[in-house]
């Protein structure tokens, strides 16, 4: 099985009644590329902040190098 580079289960952030990310489920091995498409308002951007750490409140299901890579060069 592939190294993964992104990971996320039920992935999920909401603003106040606003579902913005509704239950994502990805897997990004690593050395992939992946995009993200779809309309104004679908989730795309918020997404994106999560797998990068620039979201406030980090998910509990979900990894991301993004997140692992600080933490092993601090050590």
């Amino acid at each position: 099985m592939p190294e993964m580079a992104i990971q996320t289960q039920k992935l999920t952030r909401r603003f106040g009644n606003l579902t913005a990310v509704d239950g994502i489920d990805l897997q990004v091995a690593a050395g992939q590329f992946f995009g993200f498409l779809g309309p104004n308002g679908a989730g795309k951007s918020t997404t994106i902040k999560i797998l990068t750490a620039c979201s406030r409140r980090l998910p509990a299901a979900c990894s991301s190098w993004a997140w692992i890579l600080p933490r092993i060069l601090s050590k």
